[in-house]
Formats: C-alpha cells, sequence, structure tokens
C-alpha cells in the first residue's frame, strides 16, 4: 500500500455502475502485460489486476477480459489494479499478467510470455530486485520498441522486509542505461512526501501525457493525488529526451528536480515513470490485504494521467524495423585452463540498438567452425574438451532484431595433458556485499589442475585471521568451483556448490585486503591482495581474467560480464 494505516482513507467513490449490461468491447489494441512476478502482493499490498489464489496472480485475469462492456465496474477483477486494468480493457487493450515464477525474457521464443509478445510492460511496485538476465531482456525490450511503465513508491516501501524498496530496485534496473531519471531514495530529499493535488504541470503544450494524450487535457488544479510518494531527478545531459510533466507542488515546472511523472526514450521504445503507486491503486483487493482508493477519485486526474502514458508508451517504435548488425567482436584470446578447459575472451561489440549476446563457434581444424555457446558477456569457458588438443575459435554479436555481426579474428590455444595435478586458486571474491549484510561477503575457489583434490583442514584467512576451515571429507573435483560466504543467510537457493564461514564472518574490508588458502600442513596455496579499486563497489566482485585461470590477473566483474558476481559459477553464469 502507498499510504500507512494513519492516513486518512480517500473520499467518495464514483462508481456508477448497474452491473454487467450491454456489449462485449473489441480487444482488438496493444498487449498490456502487468507484472505480478516480483512480489507484488508482499506485506498488505495487492498490486495485481487479479488473483485467485491468495498472492498468485494468473495469467489471464478472471472473469475473462471479452466479458467487459462499458458498464462494467472495476470489481470484475478482485486485485488493486484492477480499475487501471478494467479502464485498459474499455479501451481496447489486450491485459495479461506475469505470474510468480515465469521468467522476464526477450528474444525466446520458447517463452509464451516473452517481452517481444507485448506492446507496454507495466511494472507496478516491485520488491524484490530484478536479476541480471531480467534486466538485460527489459532494456533489449524497450531499445526494440517497447514501452515500460516504471510505478514506484515511496522510500522505505519494502513490503518484504529485505532491504531494497521500490526506488532501489528501479533504479538498480536502470543501471547502466542512459535513461536520465533516479529516483530519490534514503538520504535524499523529497523521498517521502504527501502531495494533493500535485497539479504543477509541465508549460510544454505538447506533453503527450497532460494536454495532447488521446483520452483527454489534465484539468489545472487537478493533476496526481499522492500519498506517501517519492521524487525524480532528471539528467538531460545523460539522455535529452528525458522530460518532466508533473511537479511537487513546491518545485519549480520545467527543471529537473522535485518531478512526479516522468518520461523518456532509449532506441525505438519508450519509458514512464511515477514516484506514487497511490494514483494507480483501487479500495479492491483480496486476502487480507489493505489497498486505498486512488484511481477513481473524481478530484484529481490520476486514471487520465495514466491512461494517457499507456497509449504513449504503446506507440513507441515507429514500426521500423532494425537491420543494423553489430560491429564485429574484436581481440579474441584463448588460454588453456586445464586439460579440459579452454578460457576465451574479446572486446566487446556495439550496435545502433544494443547487442544482446554472441555466438561461441569451435574448430577442430582451423577450417570447419560449429556453434558452441551463446553468451551475454565478453568471455566463454569452453569445458569437456579433449587433453592436450588445439581447437581454434571465432565469435560474432547478435541484436535482439537477429543481425549478426562479421566474424571475429580467429583465436587458438591448446589443452594441458590429462595427467596434471590438482591446482587450486582463487578465482573470484565479493569484498563490498549488496547492501549492509556482510553475510554477502564471499571468496570462490577453483580447481584448474587435472585431478580432484581433498580440502579437509584447508583454510581460508583474510589479513586479520584465520576465517574459514574446511570440514574432514571436503573435496573438490577437477574443473569445479567451492564457494565460502559469510554467513549461511548469504547462499543463493540451489546453489550446491557453497559453504557458509565457519567461524561466522570473512571479514573482507572494502579498502583493500588480502585473501590466503593454505592447506592442511599450513602452507600458502594461493593468495591475494586486492587494492580499494577493486572492492569499492557496491555488490561487484572480482573476478580472475581470464576466468579460472591460474595467471590471470583480476578484474572488475562487470568488465567481464553483464553480469555483477557469479558466486560458483564461470563469470558467464554458466555452471562449471
Amino acid at each position: 500500500m502507498s499510504r500507512c494505516a494513519y492516513q486518512v482513507l480517500w473520499a467518495a467513490v464514483l462508481l456508477g455502475f448497474a452491473g454487467l449490461s450491454g456489449p462485449a468491447l473489441a480487444q482488438s489494441g496493444a498487449a498490456v502485460l502487468f507484472d505480478a512476478g516480483h512480489l507484488q502482493t508482499a506485506g498488505n499490498a495487492d498490486w495485481v489486476l487479479d488473483e485467485n489464489t491468495c498472492d498468485v496472480a494468473q495469467r489471464y485475469p478472471s472473469p475473462a477480459q471479452s466479458g467487459i462492456t462499458a458498464s462494467t465496474p472495476e470489481t470484475y477483477w478482485s486485485g488493486a489494479f484492477s480499475s487501471f486494468g478494467v479502464a485498459l480493457a474499455k479501451k481496447g487493450f489486450q491485459l495479461e499478467s506475469l505470474p510468480p515464477g515465469v521468467p522476464v525474457t526477450y528474444g525466446d521464443a520458447s517463452n509464451p510470455q516473452d517481452l517481444a509478445n507485448y506492446k507496454v510492460y507495466v511494472i507496478p511496485e516491485p520488491n524484490v530486485r530484478f536479476t541480471t538476465a531480467e534486466k538485460t531482456a527489459i532494456i533489449n525490450f524497450v531499445r526494440n520498441g517497447g514501452g515500460l511503465f516504471m510505478i514506484s513508491d515511496h522510500w522505505n516501501s519494502d513490503r518484504n522486509n529485505d532491504g531494497w524498496d521500490s526506488p532501489e530496485i528501479f533504479n538498480d534496473l536502470m543501471t547502466g542505461t542512459s535513461w536520465g531519471i533516479h529516483f530519490q531514495v534514503s538520504g535524499e530529499t523529497d523521498n517521502w512526501f504527501n502531495d494533493h493535488p500535485d497539479s504543477k504541470f509541465t508549460k510544454d503544450t505538447t506533453s503527450p501525457i497532460i494536454y495532447t494524450g488521446p483520452y483527454g487535457a489534465a484539468t489545472a488544479g487537478k493533476g496526481l493525488g499522492l500519498y506517501g510518494a517519492t521524487s525524480m531527478t532528471l539528467s538531460p545531459a545523460q539522455n535529452a529526451t528525458v522530460r518532466g510533466h508533473v511537479w511537487m507542488t513546491n518545485g519549480t515546472a520545467d527543471t529537473n528536480s522535485k518531478v512526479t511523472f516522468a518520461t523518456s526514450t532509449d532506441g525505438q521504445g519508450r519509458i514512464a515513470a511515477i514516484g506514487d503507486s497511490s494514483p494507480s491503486e483501487d479500495a479492491t483487493n483480496s486476502c487480507g490485504h489493505t489497498t486505498y482508493e486512488g484511481w477513481n477519485v473524481s478530484t484529481f486526474d490520476n486514471a487520465l494521467i495514466h491512461l494517457n502514458a499507456v497509449a504513449w508508451l504503446a506507440s513507441g517504435g515507429g514500426g521500423t524495423t532494425d537491420t543494423t548488425a553489430p560491429s564485429a567482436p574484436a581481440n579474441l584470446t584463448a588460454t588453456a585452463a586445464s586439460s579440459s578447459q579452454l578460457n576465451l575472451a574479446w572486446t566487446a561489440s556495439t550496435d545502433n540498438v544494443g547487442v544482446t549476446d554472441y555466438s561461441v563457434y569451435r574448430s577442430t581444424n582451423s577450417t570447419d567452425f560449429s556453434l558452441v555457446a551463446s553468451v551475454t558477456g565478453t568471455s566463454h569457458s569452453d569445458t569437456g574438451l579433449a587433453a592436450s588438443t588445439t581447437y581454434w575459435y571465432r565469435v560474432t554479436a547478435n541484436d535482439a532484431a537477429n543481425n549478426e555481426s562479421g566474424t571475429s579474428n580467429t583465436a587458438s590455444a591448446t589443452t594441458s595433458g590429462a595427467t596434471s595435478a590438482a591446482r587450486v586458486i582463487i578465482n573470484e571474491i565479493l569484498a563490498n556485499e549488496p547492501g549492509s549484510t556482510t553475510a554477502g561477503e564471499f571468496v570462490e575457489l577453483v580447481n584448474v589442475g587435472g585431478a580432484s583434490i581433498d580440502l579437509g583442514g584447508w583454510t581460508l584467512s583474510d589479513g586479520t585471521s584465520v576465517r574459514h576451515t574446511f570440514a574432514a571429507g571436503t573435496t573438490l573435483a577437477a574443473g569445479k568451483a567451492v564457494v565460502v560466504f559469510g554467513g549461511a543467510s548469504a547462499i543463493p537457493a540451489g546453489l550446491t556448490n557453497a559453504v557458509a564461514a565457519s567461524t561466522g564472518s570473512l571479514g573482507l574490508a572494502n579498502g583493500g585486503d588480502s585473501v590466503t588458502v593454505k592447506n592442511a600442513a599450513g602452507t600458502a596455496v594461493d593468495t591475494y591482495t586486492y587494492a580499494s579499486s577493486l572492492a569499492g563497489t557496491d555488490g561487484v566482485s572480482m573476478n580472475r581474467s581470464p576466468d579460472a585461470s591460474a595467471t590471470g590477473t583480476f578484474a572488475l566483474h562487470t568488465t567481464l560480464s553483464s553480469l555483477t558476481s557469479s558466486a560458483g559459477q564461470r563469470v558467464n553464469g554458466s555452471a562449471f
């Protein structure tokens, strides 16, 4: 919910509906997908169109949208975004929800709810961060003509108490983009306020949100009803198309601060953003949630502004087909990591819209190449290879329109002999954990040799003391990894090659520290001393480059792949 319990409930609601009468409306407009898979029903929230099972929104709201007529009330569906959804249905839009557990993808034909199947993606107040793969999908969706509607809320709107509120989650989503929008968060001004009516409009009378939208112009003095909102700061230097449409009452129209409704563009797509979910919610909900009426309050233009925004988002893309291929990857190198693994690295390609992934081709005779992997980063570890064998590689880049670049240079390397002994190296270190939970610190060890090894009695230390002693019977197979986390609570679900530090902490300093691995006899096996330049970015690890290479140097993970870290996995997120 967007308001605390002590706030005054919204005033009169003008429903005025007599029931389900009249013919069903034609549903031939743009497809709109409402995100319901990022804990939109955590706590008392209910930011979904409809849910037949508590806290689980189904793909198709029920009853079926085909039954909606001009007089259908918003109670036709049971979620607190039912008013929003029913109003869009009456305008001809086709609606679906993205249920929990369904991945956010773009360009994945195997996913029936891939973003490529929709024109607008609405994200109401998420309560859990998007994964790196999800962020990449959303950004590519926008750049290729999609419309994204980010509906945030005030600072500390952390419904599931995981340490991330919706403004922080959206800012995290926009990391690496150039949209020019920043939601105000903890420690920044105007991150939690009430403002109603919030009616300081832009003076630009061409605004499709306020003045020229298909559903009418906003009325002076009405604006938005904000109850517990955050504001936005805009950066035209980052994106010349970013613009504000509504400002706080104590703000100044057409400036870059105290913005409450903003838009931007990227590639062929469009972005809209608002700092409060109050205007788009209603009092309909289920499963004991607490919501308030916002959409239908006649004293505000909440519904009008949101409908105009969706219409504007849906008209992005311009029907232009992307026929420009990315540039060819450059500086491809291949390095032997073991008797069965070769590591590849290359320089990133560029594209007029955006590179989505890279295709890795391999040959055993330097002439005939076959596709062996598709990766999103600029490195790849090719495994399962024969010992003492030379392999040749080439790489191409792809965009979301399936344009493939020319090939990179050819690189080759020879795997080592199969009899190489075990060799354990420090491969990845995360010293500056996400947020402030030190349990998230980790050290990843990889056996780059050709035989398994018993780690029982081995120790892992920082510059101060021993932080972990491996239990008896712990073995590490050739080519495999094991990760030591600062605490068990931070070990990702499903990650089986990980343990918690036996002392309950790793104590890794953000300003620089050393990490040492010793065998059971107390002999140092590997050690690395890092500087603050590799530990100063929140949530970004340092990783060997090339990955899993005993001779590789350490670099920020974000320079090696699209991931910020990859505990227990290769640098590109694939399995060891």
